[in-house]
């Protein structure tokens, strides 16, 4: 499923309504949001004028103007890694996932597809080339082989099969006679490009060999390695019992094969490049871009550095600046000579945190953070984080109708009152504390706000009767009056910090989610401690890796308790359990059905259970079996929620995207975006509401986000937005039992 791994290219934004089915066909528009990139840049290329740099991340290729690093348009699914311009620069091609098993050459200009070249077997490809003639383009992937084609004619030219090893890198010498290949056996193989035999191999590299590149004159070619094979080289942050990652680059006489030159040094090597004159070498090591002289022994300069991981490096055509792409979703251009940043593109870091739905159905409300934020590796106030964000949504049309908050704030949970008239929210601000504030739903007025809580605020809940608000920070439940914010009760003791909380739906019991995988139900008049629901033997008090969150969720007839110990990322997923809401006793343990992973939710009749990831999957909780498979515009998901009358389910999650399905059949109604909009500075967003079939509602300026792909053309809302703004197909998805609109 390459949904998964093409942030805002909604390729998979349809539905599954069959246990364990396939994701379903692609649509007839496929949208390719002009907007930056939402997972890690994976390779990055300077056309060889100079004007245009190529980035590629799981969003696909997106253009930047070389000279300012300005967005130009994002082509969408090209493919992940390896992108590269032809010689002409007038097209492009990258390697990653292909659900057709074709590699695709795009015209630059236009977006539209300008030749498929098929005889892969497998839909990932891992590396591409083309040659400096222009003549030849070659790819390999997981397939193991080395596939080499004849670009005027699409003419298969080379079918090398049983490599040794999966091929990580390709690289035509300069006079186009030459391919090298490296991968997992740890060499480096020579191969004529007219007859497909062997000219040399260079053995020696201790490791995968994950990069190549030529010296300008073709008479040198430098490789470096690492522990790419582990997960395709994105291992970020490398677990601890992996021990510190080495690496290293060779550079050898092409000619007869004589080692030159030799660098070793702690970190991932993904990408080096030679700088246009043939003097030094450039290298991303760990979150380094490396300048290494090749005609002395002098120690390496760093150019600069990235917050994540280097995974690629290009010099511009005059060799005066390095362009890098990294883990930290960026592309940035150095200048060699002084270390100067000249321009620096972000990505976009937005995670929806947390969903609520008003009893009524009206309203939905989201709020949002800097992902790096969830996962504790940037704290609320960082110079580099993304903002936070309350939004409030009419749920009956998709339209956004305010955004709350203060965007240095991040929003980790959210809910509605009963009443549906106020909208509280808990965030992480600076300083390392937590706030908890409430807004009046109908003015967006501020009502009240605490910020005295000793960390951020990860869960919070409205009493039955809506006279009480509870929050968790730090292992404590604070109980606020929700008229003045005053609080009433505070409750401690929670094992490993409280990150989960619901009243009963009677008001008299509060249930609590410990992050090492305990429940503990407080009398929520007196504040005693009446139980603790405890999983047998829990594992999460020994993981470290992720942040931990319990879920629970309690049915609407306050019979039964579900709760599933994950962690935000998912690195561990808990099993979901089932209790006695009344008695605490446990009544079933899905571990042998593998029924786990964040989040959880629990349907209001208590008939099927809801769990995350880079889909949803709804649980039958009689039998164990898997319902239907919801997919959507995600990668991981951070919240779920069901409607009150059990019709929908609304997560959001990655992207800083909401998905809202039909419960019943799985089909999916509408996804959610936001682009924050920081033209003036201010805290404002454009937004859409979309429509599996193409149909979207947005904000006045949402079309400078939307392209689509139709078959092999690529269309700008300047052609589509007349037979595709449709807010009346938007509502008529969302209302109960809808009826098809009138067609135009």
């Amino acid at each position: 499923m390459r949904g998964a791994f093409l942030a805002f290219v909604v390729g998979l934004i349809f539905l599954g309504d069959s246990a364990g089915g396939a994701p379903p066909p692609e649509p007839p528009y496929k949208l390719v949001l002009q907007s930056p990139p939402t997972t890690a840049v994976g390779s990055v290329v300077v056309s060889p004028d100079g004007g245009l740099v190529a980035a590629a991340s799981g969003d696909g290729v997106s253009l930047y103007d070389a000279r300012t690093g300005a967005l130009l348009r994002a082509l969408g699914d090209l493919g992940d890694r390896c992108v590269v311009f032809s010689p002409d620069g007038r097209s492009i091609t990258a390697a990653g996932f292909h659900m057709d098993k074709r590699v695709g050459l795009w015209d630059v200009r236009t977006g539209n597809v300008v030749r498929t070249f098929e005889g892969q077997t497998e839909w990932e490809a891992d590396a591409t080339a083309i040659s400096p003639d222009g003549k030849l383009l070659a790819s390999t992937g997981t397939d193991k082989q080395i596939l080499v084609w004849d670009i005027a004619t699409g003419t298969l030219k080379l079918q090398l099969k049983d490599q040794p090893a999966r091929v990580a890198a390709l690289a035509f010498s300069p006079d186009s006679a030459t391919l090298a290949a490296g991968g997992g056996d740890r060499a480096i193989r020579l191969i004529d490009c007219a007859t497909g035999k062997l000219r040399r191999t260079l053995s020696g590299h201790a490791d995968w060999v994950c990069t190549l590149a030529f010296s300008p004159d073709g008479k040198s070619i430098a490789g470096g390695s690492c522990d790419w094979g582990f997960h395709r080289g994105h291992d970020w942050p490398r677990p601890p019992l992996r021990g510190t990652e080495r690496c290293e680059w060779r550079l050898w006489d092409v000619a007869t094969g004589e080692l030159k030159r030799s660098a070793t040094g702690n970190g991932k090597l993904l990408s080096l490049a030679m700088a246009p004159d043939g003097r030094s070498l450039a290298c991303g090591v760990g979150a380094e871009v490396r300048l290494y002289d090749l005609a002395s022994d002098a120690p390496h300069r760093v150019v600069t550095t990235h917050d994540g991981e280097v995974t690629s490096v290009a010099f511009t055509p005059d060799g005066a600046a390095v362009v890098s792409g990294s883990h930290d979703q960026t592309v940035k251009c150095t200048r060699v000579a002084t270390g100067e940043v000249a321009w620096r593109a972000p990505g976009s870091f937005d995670q929806v945190n947390s969903v609520a739905l008003s009893n009524d159905g009206s309203i939905l409300v989201t709020g949002s953070s800097d992902w790096r934020f969830m996962r504790e590796r940037l704290a609320a106030g960082a110079k580099a984080i993304g903002p936070g964000a309350v939004r409030l949504w009419d749920a009956r049309t998709g339209r956004m109708l305010r955004r709350l908050g203060d965007p240095a704030e991040q929003v980790t949970a959210v809910a509605v009152s009963p009443d549906g008239r106020r909208v509280a929210a808990g965030c992480g601000i600076a300083g390392g504390k937590g706030a908890v504030h409430v807004w009046d739903v109908a003015t967006g007025a501020a009502v009240w706000s605490e910020s005295d809580a000793a960390k951020e605020v990860l869960a919070l809940a409205f009493a039955p009767d809506g006279s009480t608000l509870a929050a968790t920070a730090d292992g404590v439940i604070t109980i606020h009056d929700a008229q003045t914010g005053t609080a009433r009760k505070t409750l401690t003791g929670h094992r490993g910090g409280a990150t989960a909380v619901e009243f009963s739906p009677d008001g008299r019991s509060l249930y609590c989610g410990e992050a090492h995988g305990g429940t503990r139900v407080w009398d929520a008049g007196t504040g005693q401690l009446v139980r603790t629901c405890y999983a047998p033997r829990p594992r999460a008090e020994s993981f470290t890796v992720d942040r931990l969150m319990n879920s629970v969720s309690v049915s609407a007839d306050g019979n039964t308790l579900a709760t599933c110990a994950s962690s935000v990322n998912n690195e561990f997923a808990g099993t979901v359990r089932l209790w006695d809401a009344r008695t605490g006793m446990l009544r079933r343990d899905f571990t042998a059905e593998k029924i786990s992973g964040r989040p959880m939710a629990l349907s209001p009749d208590g008939s099927v259970v809801a769990t995350g990831g880079k889909s949803v999957k709804l649980w039958d909780v009689k039998t164990g079996k898997m319902l239907r498979e919801l997919y959507g515009h995600l990668k991981r998901t951070q919240s779920i929620v069901f409607s009150a009358d059990g019709r929908l389910v609304v997560a959001g999650g990655s992207y800083g995207t909401t998905n809202v399905w039909d419960a019943a059949t799985g089909k999916l109604l509408a996804t959610l975006f936001t682009f924050p909009d920081a033209r003036n500075g201010s805290a404002t967003d454009d937004w859409m509401a979309y429509h599996p079939d193409g149909y979207y509602d947005g904000s006045p300026n949402v079309e400078r986000y939307l392209a689509w792909r139709v078959g092999d053309e690529f269309k700008t809302a300047a052609t589509l937005a007349p037979q595709l703004h449709r807010p009346d197909m938007l509502a008529a998805a969302l209302r109960p039992n809808p009826a098809p609109p009138a067609a135009r």
